[in-house]
């Protein structure tokens, strides 16, 4: 019987046996042999460390032998080294469907723009074979820091590798030890590769992953096909992917946390990337992670941990339920200097949820004497919502909540600016144009809110590495006029969108959300110190400082509408 054609074809990246024997590859489909005995990140080698016995099924019981890789291809260059990466690709063809743009009008992400990504060349290879040769390596991570955030490595890129600032998915999945259960709250999921990884760090786990429904319906379907493959079945016993409700239209479950429990300890990450191969290995991304915390010996509690049980608590679901027990019985204690920002779909009167949690928060905690006028307002992010026809619309309410301060008084609005990624940015990235999926700006948003321009600022990050790394991280700050303090700093899966943090009524008593999110403040009584290099104790910013603002040419990056200009691996952007 004849193989099905692999759906990615050349731009298929995965290594394990069971998927190369299975579908076929162009790298296999000529008069040469698959090469099934390639390095496959499910090898022996990459789970020694979790040797000890187990009564729960490894997610994977297949494990294949090593050889030596041939010499025609070198470990710094992708194992597909017979078609080049520079090559124009006349023939493509892309159909920008009407929902194309769905989620973009209210800041979400579109999965179908990163469908459009996926049917172009793949211009960065997944991990490399030195990295996957040096997994066990990378196992060992130096100790994070609960006040400071990290950024994921880039595979490939080793001046992405800064010591002591960024991090891979393997290397959360092994801070403590053996992980017994892994949660996983996110908007898109590969559950291809989210199985490869826990296989390869975390073997005997189980994960439960909360999607909204639209997307656990694509993951439960994917699900099924495998496991009614008999050699499937054991890597794909421990996985249960949970649904959750979204109320409102045009919402989304955007939320990106692991709770990841080990055998001693468990550990709460907050996060800006999908559960996707590309999101971990291709983009600039943001993580923070809780320290280890062991179960409490008696009863208290922290604002911290009583926020989380809140946000949990809103989901109204059995697992989150029993995720709320595990969490209760945690000593989260030596969780210092950070708080939770979530939004939860519905009408609020409170101040528990979205812009006005962060006012809440800003408002108790930081000095307003020592945040004196000048100091500005930096956010970044991925992707833009409709934010009306001129700032006092929604956006001038919103800063007025992320300038408030305790003692402080009426203050000037504060300059306010957003670093957003230009056509001219993705077009040079290290994935080109495939990477701009990614980043779902529509042109219909765009042409509704001219007024946004004069706020717009560059993407760059040169000390970090990630210049032409596309950003999909979501941050927001307060900079001191010389730009070396912030008075706090917020990591979030929020964008700039109403649907994210909320729109009041007319009456200004209810906040309208309509998306899960979170997000993690770094606050304190005085004002943080910046880091400018890994060797300085300071917090990081993504972004290079000072913002530069778009010159009258500049145009930011519109993920529907077509680019002719050839971008760093001879691909055009056509949208029909």
């Amino acid at each position: 019987m004849p193989k099905a054609k692999c759906k990615y074809w050349d731009k298929c990246y995965r290594k394990n046996r069971e998927h190369l024997e299975k579908y076929l590859h162009p790298r296999c489909s000529s008069s040469q042999k698959p090469a099934t005995s390639t390095n496959s990140s499910h090898s022996s080698s990459d789970t020694s460390d979790n040797s000890q016995q187990s009564s729960k099924t490894p997610l994977s019981s297949h494990q294949s032998s090593k050889t030596p890789q041939s010499s025609q291809q070198s470990s710094n260059t992708p194992q597909n080294s017979q078609q080049s990466s520079k090559t124009p690709q006349s023939s493509l063809q892309l159909n920008a469907r009407s929902d194309v743009t769905k989620n973009s009008s209210s800041g979400g992400e579109s999965s179908t723009t990163l469908e459009m990504g996926h049917r172009m060349k793949r211009p960065i290879k997944p991990l490399l074979e030195e990295d996957t040769q040096n997994r066990k390596k990378r196992r060992v991570t130096p100790p994070l820091k609960s006040d400071q955030w990290y950024f994921t490595k880039v595979a490939g890129h080793p001046n992405t590798y800064s010591e002591g600032v960024a991090v891979t998915f393997g290397d959360l999945l092994t801070l403590d030890g053996i992980l017994k259960r892994s949660w996983q709250f996110t908007f898109m999921v590969d559950v291809d590769w989210l199985v490869e990884e826990h296989t390869a760090f975390a073997p005997y786990s189980t994960i439960v992953i909360f999607l909204g429904k639209k997307e656990a319906m694509t993951a439960k379907g994917n699900l099924d096909k495998a496991k009614l493959k008999a050699v499937f079945k054991d890597r794909y016993r421990n996985i249960k992917i949970v649904p959750v409700n979204l109320p409102i239209a045009f919402g989304t479950h955007h939320t990106k946390m692991m709770v990841l429990e080990f055998e001693e300890t468990t550990r709460i990450v907050i996060h800006t990337g999908n559960l996707l191969f590309d999101d971990f290995n291709t983009k600039t991304q943001g993580v923070w992670v809780s320290p280890g915390c062991k179960k409490q010996l008696t009863s208290g509690t922290c604002s911290f941990k009583q926020y989380l049980l809140n946000y949990l608590e809103s989901y109204k679901l059995p697992q989150t339920k029993e995720l709320c027990e595990i969490i209760s019985r945690l000593d989260m204690s030596s969780i210092k200097n950070v708080e939770l920002v979530g939004s939860t779909p519905g009408s609020h009167t409170g101040s528990s949820f979205g812009y006005r949690r962060l006012k809440d928060l800003l408002s108790s905690r930081v000095d307003g004497h020592l945040v004196k006028p000048g100091w500005r307002i930096v956010a970044n992010c991925s992707s833009i919502g409709s934010l009306g026809s001129s700032s006092d619309v929604w956006l001038d309410k919103f800063l007025s909540a992320l300038q408030s301060t305790k003692h402080g008084g009426i203050e000037r609005r504060a300059l306010f600016q957003l670093v957003f990624p230009s056509s001219e940015m993705i077009r040079n990235s290290l994935e080109g144009y495939i990477g701009g999926g990614s980043v779902p700006y529509s042109i219909r948003t765009h042409l509704k809110q001219p007024w946004l321009r004069q706020h717009l600022c560059h993407w760059t990050s040169k000390e970090w590495g990630r210049s032409r790394v596309v950003p999909h991280i979501k941050s927001y700050c307060r900079l001191s006029p010389d730009m070396s303090r912030a008075s706090w700093f917020l990591l979030t899966s929020a964008n700039l969108s109403k649907a994210a943090w909320g729109t009041e009524n007319k009456a200004q008593t209810n906040l309208l959300i309509r998306s899960y999110e979170l997000g993690v403040l770094f606050v304190k009584d005085s004002p943080w110190e910046l880091c400018k290099s890994s060797a300085d104790p300071g917090l990081l910013l993504p972004y290079t400082l000072p913002p530069q603002s778009y010159s009258q040419t500049d145009k930011p990056w519109i993920c529907d509408i077509s680019y002719d200009q050839l971008d760093t691996h001879g691909n055009k952007w056509p949208v029909e």
